[in-house]
């Protein structure tokens, strides 16, 4: 028998369409283990019904060939670039014509079950945009139980708008998806391609809202990453990035 939870989130999934990007060293041991949470990410969304749009960077072929086999769409990039590389995989979630756009890193494979709460509001029409908020941050490095928190406070006080910002995921409705793909990478296009088009449609009076989700990071991840200076230096490089940039961007569209 289909549960009632599975019927819900099928009568979602099935107008949603999921971005994301990849890229894995498979002799580095973290990205030989977030290689395979992308596949249980690619397989656990097809199987809810998502269409799943992957645009890659140089894995290799065996990996892209086993997320073929799950279900998903695979493009290899077109323009270097973090940034192009999401936009990329956001037109071609949008080439699909499902009503909802959702972006996620491949690696959180727990909040595939979620993203139907988020796409809820967009589809019955009483949002445009949603930014998940997690309920806990006790499963990730202590490194991002710091910053995280830091990150999502300065982007309070900076724009009045309560949201997680630095989980990553969003989930908006087709119709604005050129917030997203008309950003030009003025500040840097790396972390800022999926902070600075949120902020935009704010500033222009779109309904963009919070939804918590349930949200474990993985395990081994965390273990990996723990005490590892390599992510302690990716996380001051993303708030530098990102605290300069947001500030600098805001002052100028609110002039």
């Amino acid at each position: 028998m289909v549960s009632k939870n599975y019927s819900k989130i099928r009568s979602i999934s099935e107008k949603v369409a999921i971005a994301t990007t990849t890229l894995y060293n498979p002799d580095l041991e973290s990205d030989a283990l977030r290689s395979e949470l992308a596949k249980s990410t690619v397989r656990h969304a097809t199987n809810l019904g998502y269409e799943i749009i992957i645009v890659d960077s140089g894995s290799s072929d065996k990996l892209l060939k086993d997320f073929e086999r799950y279900g998903a769409k695979v493009f290899f990039q077109q323009k270097k670039g973090i940034g192009p590389c999401r936009r990329q995989a956001i037109r071609g979630a949008l080439d699909t014509k499902r009503e909802v756009i959702a972006w996620t890193e491949p690696e959180k494979e727990s909040y595939i079950s979620e993203i139907y709460k988020t796409a809820k509001p967009i589809i019955e029409d009483y949002a445009d945009m949603v930014v998940p908020r997690r309920k806990s941050l006790k499963s990730y490095p202590t490194a991002q139980q710091y910053a995280e928190p830091f990150g999502n406070s300065f982007w309070k006080a900076l724009t009045g708008h309560d949201l997680d910002m630095w989980f990553g995921p969003r989930t908006w409705r087709k119709e604005i998806s050129d917030y997203f793909l008309g950003y030009n990478g003025e500040y840097g296009d790396k972390w800022d391609s999926i902070f600075i088009p949120v902020m935009d449609a704010i500033f222009d009076e779109k309904n963009v809202i919070s939804v918590e989700v349930k949200y474990t990071h993985p395990k081994k991840q965390t273990e990996i990453e723990e005490h590892n200076l390599r992510f302690y230096t990716k996380r001051i490089e993303q708030l530098d990035n990102l605290l300069n940039s947001l500030e600098t961007h805001w002052k100028k569209i609110s002039k």
